[in-house]
């Protein structure tokens, strides 16, 4: 016999109910995740173009394969925050300025700055072996999704042991200017947004350590795989490369 007229339907789940609770739970862990994602490939195009900038002056300095003196390395870093400041002023001469440009160059020099007086320091190439520059300039095809073959270092304000003063209109006029930067880095670009895939590894689960300690260590024990990968992948295209 069917159901009187207007009886609510039994698939319907109650606003309260725990099934309703759950799906509300994993639908906000999902965005937060989305997020997180969008942050962190942001992050990765960010550093892509940071290392792009430092590979392009190396070349323009005729130095492809010469270290760097920490002076030089933290010259070169005072110059890329300001690499920006000319099209800045410029911008803001206009009658009608384009704010939203202006805002987004503001910002991220905020941040860049930020990150370079912090104690953790501005992610950079390491410019202080020959090797990494080399990989740097001659290896390193340009691409966020490669980036991690080139070594890199961490550079405070506060490590230098000098101001940069003497060195950085040495090196401004030799360095390349930001739009011919902009317009290599468009050549090597991808056409559409980087795809990052997540790889999942299946890890053993010891019953006497705590689940904190076991990530920990899993944690732990990817890291160093694959650091020793980056370093054979570095040793053997570095090996090919001299002896073409």
């Amino acid at each position: 016999m069917a159901g009187k007229k207007g009886a609510p339907s039994k698939s319907l789940q109650h606003p309260n109910s725990r099934r309703v609770r759950q799906l509300e739970r994993q639908s906000r862990r999902e965005e937060r995740r989305s997020e997180r994602g969008k942050r962190q490939r942001g992050q990765e195009l960010l550093e892509a173009a940071r290392f792009f900038w430092f590979r392009e002056q190396c070349l323009a300095l005729g130095r492809p394969r010469s270290a760097f003196s920490p002076e030089e390395a933290q010259a070169l870093a005072h110059i890329y925050l300001e690499r920006n400041d000319v099209e800045l002023a410029s911008l803001r001469s206009l009658r009608a300025p384009p704010t939203g440009r202006i805002k987004k160059i503001e910002a991220l020099r905020a941040s860049e700055a930020a990150e370079f007086e912090s104690a953790k320091g501005m992610v950079v190439p390491d410019l202080g072996d020959g090797d990494h520059v080399e990989v740097l300039t001659e290896i390193w095809d340009g691409r966020a999704d490669t980036l991690h073959l080139v070594p890199r270092r961490r550079l405070t304000r506060a490590g230098a042991r000098s101001a940069p003063t003497a060195l950085a209109p040495e090196l401004r006029a030799r360095l390349k200017p930001i739009e011919d930067v902009r317009e290599t880095a468009a050549a090597v670009a991808p056409k559409r947004a980087l795809k990052f895939q997540a790889r999942s590894r299946t890890q053993s689960v010891k019953k006497s350590a705590k689940p904190e300690e076991v990530a920990r260590r899993s944690k732990m024990r990817g890291v160093a795989r694959q650091q020793r990968r980056i370093k054979e992948e570095r040793a053997r295209l570095l090996t090919s490369k001299r002896g073409e």
